[in-house]
C-alpha cells in the first residue's frame, strides 16, 4: 500500500485531491501540467503548493526539510506564482514566463509555476502560452488553478491532467478552526457555515479582525433592511459598503506598486501602475462580493427562522437576533429581497457604475422589504 507523502496530509476536506496526489507522485512520472480546479477557497493554492514542495524536495515532500518550509511559506526560488492582473492574465505576463522557462532550477529538481485564475487567460496571453504548455523543458511543470473547469479555454484543459476539489465541509472548516483559532464554537460554526466551503475566508475572519469586523457591519445592515431601519436611506448603505470597498483596493494597489516578485525581472514603472491599478480594481470588487454574500447570508437565515428551520442558519452567533426579527407572514418578501442581491452581485462582473448599482438595490430592497 503507497503512503501519502507527509507534505500532502491535511488537506482539509479533500480526500480525493489528496489521494490522486499522492498516487501521481508514487507513480515517480509527474505529467508536465495539472489544472487543479474547485470552488474559491477550497483549498487548491495550499495543495499546489504542497505538491510543488514534492517535486522540489529530494525525499518527495518530507515536510521538514528546508526546500518544503520554503514552498509552504511561497518564498521557494524554484516556485513562481503567476496571479492575474485585474481581469486577466495578461500576454506581458506570459512573455515573462515564456523567457524564463528554459533556466535551470536555482537549488531544487524541477522548477514549477504555479498559475492562479487559469480560467483568466484572454486570446492573446493564451496563444502565448499554448506552445510552452504543451512541451515544456523536462524539469518545468506547470500547476494552473481554476474556480470552474468550464471557464477554461478548452485548448488549455486538453493539455493538462485535471484534479478536482470540492467546497471543504462545513464540519471539517469548524473542527479546523477550533484547533487551530481561539475563537468559540458558536463563532467557529458561525464562520464554518457563512463561509460555504470557503477554507479561506473562515481562516481569515478568525485571523484578520478587521474582516470579521466588516461581516458584523453588513449583517447590521441586513438587520437594518428587515427591521425597517432606513435612517440615511439607501445612499449611506452604499457609501459604507463602498468606503470599505475602496479601501480594499487602495491597499491592493499600493501592495502592487511595492511588489517585485522573485525571479521576475522588475516592469516598467507605467506597467507596474496599470497593473497596481487592475488589482485595485479586481479588489474593491471582490469586497463587494463579500458584502453582498455576508447580506445575503443575513436574508436568506430570517427566511429559514421565518420558515422555523432555525437548525440551517448560517449566522449562528446571530441566531437569536434573527428568531426575534424573523416574521413569517413575510417569507415572500425575505425571498423576493434574496433575488434583488442576487441580481446585483451578477452586475458586478460588468462594466458599471458600482456605486450606484448599489443604490438601485437599496431603493429595490426598499421597496421589498
Amino acid at each position: 500500500m503507497s503512503s501519502t507523502p507527509p507534505v500532502l496530509r491535511d488537506l482539509i476536506g479533500q480526500e480525493h485531491a489528496s489521494g490522486l496526489l499522492t498516487a501521481i507522485i508514487n507513480q515517480g512520472q509527474p505529467s508536465h501540467a495539472y489544472l487543479f480546479f474547485g470552488p474559491r477557497g477550497s483549498g487548491k493554492f495550499d495543495a499546489a503548493l504542497r505538491f510543488a514542495a514534492t517535486l522540489c524536495c529530494e525525499s518527495g515532500g518530507c515536510g521538514a526539510c528546508p526546500t518544503c518550509e520554503k514552498a509552504a511559506r511561497a518564498v521557494h526560488p524554484d516556485i513562481d506564482i503567476i496571479e492575474p492582473v485585474g481581469a486577466f492574465i495578461t500576454v506581458d505576463q506570459v512573455r515573462e514566463i515564456n523567457r524564463n522557462l528554459n533556466l535551470r532550477p536555482h537549488e531544487s529538481q524541477a522548477r514549477v509555476f504555479i498559475i492562479r485564475g487559469a480560467d483568466r487567460f484572454n486570446a492573446e496571453s493564451a496563444n502565448a502560452f499554448l506552445k510552452s504548455l504543451e512541451e515544456p523543458p523536462s524539469f518545468v511543470c506547470f500547476l494552473l488553478l481554476a474556480d470552474r473547469l468550464d471557464a477554461v479555454l478548452p485548448t488549455i484543459v486538453s493539455r493538462c491532467q485535471t484534479v478536482r476539489f470540492g467546497a471543504v465541509p462545513a464540519a471539517d472548516i469548524e473542527a479546523f478552526l477550533l484547533v487551530n483559532f481561539s475563537v468559540s464554537q458558536v463563532v467557529a460554526q458561525a464562520y464554518a457555515r457563512v463561509s460555504r466551503g470557503d477554507l479561506a475566508l473562515a481562516k481569515a475572519l478568525c485571523a484578520d479582525p478587521e474582516l470579521s469586523s466588516r461581516r458584523v457591519r453588513y449583517l447590521q445592515i441586513g438587520e437594518k433592511l428587515t427591521k425597517g431601519a432606513w435612517e440615511g436611506g439607501a445612499g449611506e448603505m452604499a457609501a459604507e459598503i463602498m468606503a470599505a470597498a475602496a479601501q480594499a483596493g487602495d491597499e491592493a494597489g499600493q501592495a502592487e506598486e511595492e511588489s517585485v516578485p522573485e525571479g521576475f525581472s522588475v516592469a516598467p514603472k507605467k506597467r507596474r501602475e496599470q497593473d497596481a491599478h487592475r488589482r485595485a480594481g479586481q479588489a474593491q470588487r471582490r469586497e463587494l462580493e463579500l458584502a453582498l454574500d455576508f447580506l445575503e447570508t443575513w436574508l436568506r437565515d430570517i427566511m429559514v427562522a421565518a420558515a422555523g428551520a432555525t437548525d440551517a442558519i448560517l449566522n449562528r452567533d446571530f441566531e437569536l437576533e434573527l428568531e426575534d426579527q424573523a416574521l413569517p407572514s413575510r417569507l415572500d418578501n425575505y425571498r423576493r429581497a434574496l433575488e434583488v442581491v442576487e441580481a446585483t452581485r451578477s452586475k458586478l462582473s460588468y462594466n458599471v457604475d458600482l456605486e450606484l448599482a448599489l443604490q438601485a438595490m437599496f431603493h429595490q430592497l426598499q421597496e421589498v422589504l
